[in-house]
């Protein structure tokens, strides 16, 4: 299977990658996906509720812990500071 990979640098210049992977690396990479998307969907969800509920509670310790052994802690702080530019 290829992949293309484009990574946007600021709109300065992109960067594009044809990723051939092999099915071990590519059911890899689709369980990174999905529990990347997993993270993301569980931060903005408690944001989401407390904001609603009246009591600003942006604490995510429980799910940093939870999913830097799945993801990577620098994945988790990237999504984490991209849910702040919002």
């Amino acid at each position: 299977m290829l992949t293309k990979v484009i990574i946007h640098n600021k709109m300065k210049r992109t960067n594009t990658f044809n990723l051939k992977p092999t099915e071990e690396h590519e059911s890899r990479l689709f369980k990174l996906a999905d529990n990347c998307s997993k993270m993301y969907n569980e931060v903005n969800y408690k944001r989401r509720q407390s904001f609603f509920s009246g009591k600003i509670d942006w604490n995510t310790d429980e799910l940093y812990f939870k999913y830097t052994g799945i993801v990577g802690s620098a994945t988790f702080l990237w999504d984490w500071y991209k849910q702040l530019e919002l």
